[in-house]
């Protein structure tokens, strides 16, 4: 970032200071000089070195939102706005935002300074709307107003997606402690965790309740939940059962989900039991314990239906159709959903696994909500 300031004495005017800045023609930064005093739009051009003529326009970027065009022989009130920008009389750029028409006198315009023509704060971010399409646009991405057509654009408010044991929880603050995090993800945080958070291409870090997350930071994934072993026996883990083998893609998928998991044989038949199941909001309870059915010659033979304990219910108290089976393994009574796949969606064993009979059981549940 270049810089072009004037003193004082270049001014011969008294010594108060006012700071100021001008947005450059490429739209990639501020120049930023200093005023002794309030300056006219014919000082401005001076200091940033453009010529004083009739065929320049100086307007001013208003801290409410918003241009205000000032005048050559005009004292600009730097309270009002300390941001300028520059265009030729001939040349006016339009584009729409938030469904307002607005000007620009320059051919390129930044997201940031989108936002402070909106008079929006910067935890929003910009979405620029193109045939349907809507892309979010980066701080610094800049707009060509020249290409055809008139380009529509709106603020939104910034989401982080930021995955917790498991489950997805969104933000709309960048700053999240992590105690509140395994809170909303349904942690009981009196008992005792080993937490860990995953960023992409580094070791993972162990992080306490206390610890805060900036969600900003580049490659942010997940927080890693398991159950902490104490000496005392406090909050003791559960021994990990493994009465069969699972096939490695299962294993992959399932750790990769950051799923806590079990095989189990109850008599003859092989579950896969997933702890602390997340289900979507408008169901009851937050969490339950899914069982899957892993016929002995799978992938071959079907993974059929799904099961819950304790069993699954909507909030709004409507009745789900055909889960009324039960079933009971180790002693603990789990509730049936009667799904089974039907033509063109018939079990693939080349293609289908744990990892597709778990999107079936995610697609399950939403329908439900949507009925």
């Amino acid at each position: 970032m270049s810089t072009l300031s004037t003193s004082p004495e270049t001014l011969n005017i008294p010594s108060q200071q006012h700071q100021a800045h001008v947005v450059r023609e490429d739209a990639d930064g501020l120049e930023s000089f200093t005023y002794p005093y309030r300056p006219t739009g014919a000082d401005i051009l001076r200091s940033a070195g453009r010529p004083v003529d009739a065929d320049q326009v100086v307007m001013q970027i208003l801290r409410g939102g918003g241009l205000e065009d000032v005048r050559l022989d005009e004292a600009a009130d730097l309270a009002l706005g300390d941001k300028f920008v520059f265009g030729l009389g001939d040349r006016l750029f339009r584009y729409m935002l938030n469904g307002k028409q607005c000007i620009w006198p320059q051919r390129y315009i930044s997201a940031h300074l989108i936002l402070d023509l909106a008079g929006v704060d910067h935890d929003h971010s910009v979405k620029l709307i193109r045939d349907g399409a809507e892309v979010f646009l980066a701080p610094t991405e800049v707009v060509d107003l020249s290409q055809p057509g008139l380009e529509h654009l709106k603020t939104v408010k910034h989401e982080w997606i930021l995955i917790v044991g498991g489950v997805p929880l969104t933000y709309t603050t960048p700053l999240v402690k992590v105690e509140e995090a395994l809170q909303r993800a349904k942690f009981d945080t009196t008992k005792a965790w080993n937490i860990y958070l995953i960023v992409r291409g580094q070791e993972k870090q162990e992080v306490q309740l206390s610890f805060i997350v900036d969600l900003r930071t580049p490659g942010i994934e997940k927080i890693r939940v398991t159950p902490k072993n104490v000496g005392n026996g406090d909050a003791q883990a559960t021994a990990v059962r493994r009465d069969f083998a699972l096939l490695p893609d299962d294993v992959e998928y399932l750790d990769k989900k950051d799923l806590r998991w079990e095989t189990v044989l109850d008599i003859e038949r092989r579950w896969l039991l997933i702890h602390d199941f997340a289900l979507p909001e408008g169901y009851m309870p937050a969490r339950t314990l899914l069982a899957l059915d892993i016929p002995k010659d799978y992938p071959a033979a079907q993974i059929d239906m799904f099961y819950f304990a304790p069993a699954a219910a909507l909030v709004s108290g409507r009745e789900i159709p055909r889960v009324q089976i039960t079933v009971v393994i180790h002693g603990t009574t789990f509730q049936g959903w009667s799904r089974h796949r039907n033509e063109p969606h018939l079990w693939d064993p080349s293609t289908d696994c744990v990892r597709t009979h778990m999107a079936l059981v995610e697609s399950c549940l939403a329908k439900e909500l949507e009925q």
